[in-house]
């Protein structure tokens, strides 16, 4: 198989320049608290929500999921409000830290949708649990445990913080470039939900 023509991709929420610009100062103030080096910050600008990693997927199958999660968008927009911060696989042992929302029924319709639709190309991954979050760093390996305590106290301090609230009204279908600065993504195509009392025009 010729993996040249393989894209990297996953499926995820953007989220408003408001939920950006918040979650940017967040990471400010754990920057100043956080020892030296012991944490790899993510660029604000490129924070999500993941709905679905793919990995790396042919043109051609990733060309037909496309159109499949088109001709099949029936979903309306909703509000998630952020809420909290943690960590995977949890806070005591902290391996990535996460901004996490509340959830949503159709959120959790778009998860279980997509889930179907990408089966074909992810016969080989098991589904994960949802749980509606925000990467915003991850932990270099190798670090002191000392470093670890602290990292592990500053996040209890902000489990819970100042509710902000948006609409989500589209979801995409991204590519992920990787390069020595990091990553970049790139819309491939995206899918706007829209109320199911409006008309939508071709």
């Amino acid at each position: 198989m010729n993996h040249n023509d393989d894209i990297r991709a996953f499926i995820a929420i953007p989220l408003p320049n408001h939920v950006s610009e918040y979650l940017s100062n967040i990471i400010k103030i754990f920057k100043e608290t956080f020892p030296g080096n012991a944490v790899k910050w993510v660029n604000p600008d490129n924070i999500h929500i993941t709905l679905k990693f793919l990995g790396d997927v042919s043109k051609s199958n990733l060309h037909l999921l496309i159109g499949d999660l088109e001709s099949k968008n029936q979903f309306s927009p909703f509000t998630l409000t952020l809420n909290k911060v943690g960590a995977f696989p949890s806070i005591y042992k902290p391996q990535v830290i996460w901004a996490g929302t509340t959830n949503h029924e159709n959120l959790t319709g778009i998860v279980k949708f997509i889930e179907r639709s990408t089966s074909k190309i992810n016969e080989d991954k098991e589904p994960n649990s949802f749980v509606p979050h925000m990467t915003i760093a991850r932990l270099r390996p190798g670090i002191k445990k000392d470093q670890i305590d602290e990292i592990k106290r500053e996040i209890f301090k902000f489990k819970e913080i100042e509710p902000l609230s948006f609409e989500v009204n589209h979801y995409c279908v991204f590519q992920s470039i990787l390069n020595s600065k990091g990553p970049i993504y790139k819309v491939l195509h995206q899918y706007d939900l829209y109320e199911k009392n409006s008309s939508v025009l071709e």
